[in-house]
């Protein structure tokens, strides 16, 4: 499975976007891509290489031109980053090419779809309902963008919180790891309220790039710094090796 440092570094190079959104159109061999970018065959089969070797594309065969590419990948990355807020998350599933994937009778569009005689009222018609789930894509959007900052204003009034009730009953030595700890359990709820699990909690603050006996220091150091937040936080509870939110 692609993780997100290495999905992040393949969307980073502009030449492997544009080739994956032209690939997302019409599968393409590397001499066109190579035409099209005006760039030397040999580079284009570089980031070929990179995204079929990290499987988002794959080679088919076509008896008249040779081997093209195609995406063979579902992804999608959200990258959300404020001042009191950050959070990535991405998704990448390969196609099923035998799976039975949505369709015009699922969507609710077969009979009016088939009752099109010409074909260019077919197009006109399918023309329509993209531009509609553009539209309601577009809605979706807005609403998410108010329901982020609306979270973010939350978020400001817990480091108000903390900052007026809490902060001289932090640790001296380490006051900001224990408020990042808090931070850190609101900004997925999801995932902290019912247990918080520490070793998720320490991949979620970038500890999991460390050798095992850093890790176990900072997973016994970060349960420490719990038992202190749960001292004069009566919703911190702990359940045996887990913790959770008693909300």
């Amino acid at each position: 499975m692609i993780n997100i440092d290495t999905l992040l570094e393949i969307l980073g190079n502009p030449t492997r976007r544009i080739i994956l959104a032209k690939l997302a159109k019409v599968p393409h061999a590397a001499s066109g891509l190579a035409r099209s970018l005006g760039i030397s065959r040999q580079a284009v089969h570089q980031q070929l290489e990179i995204l079929n070797t990290n499987k988002i594309i794959e080679r088919i065969s076509d008896e008249k031109r040779g081997v093209k590419y195609r995406i063979k990948s579902t992804l999608s990355v959200r990258i959300d980053i404020m001042p009191d807020f950050y959070d990535i998350k991405y998704n990448i599933s390969e196609v099923d090419e035998k799976a039975t994937g949505i369709n015009l009778k699922a969507i609710g569009c077969e009979v009016d779809y088939k009752n099109i005689k010409s074909p260019n009222n077919k197009i006109r018609f399918i023309g329509e309902k993209i531009k509609n789930i553009e539209d309601n894509i577009k809605g979706l959007e807005q609403k998410r963008k108010i329901l982020l900052s609306n979270k973010e204003c939350f978020i400001r009034e817990l480091k108000k919180i903390m900052a007026k009730q809490y902060e001289k009953k932090l640790r001296h030595e380490q006051p900001d790891l224990e408020k990042e700890i808090f931070y850190t359990m609101f900004f997925n709820t999801d995932r902290y309220f019912k247990r918080i699990n520490i070793d998720s909690l320490l991949d979620d603050m970038f500890f999991s790039g460390m050798n095992v006996i850093k890790r176990d220091m900072e997973k016994i150091q970060i349960d420490h710094l719990l038992r202190d937040l749960s001292k004069f936080m009566d919703f911190l509870r702990e359940d045996e090796d887990d913790w959770f939110f008693d909300i």
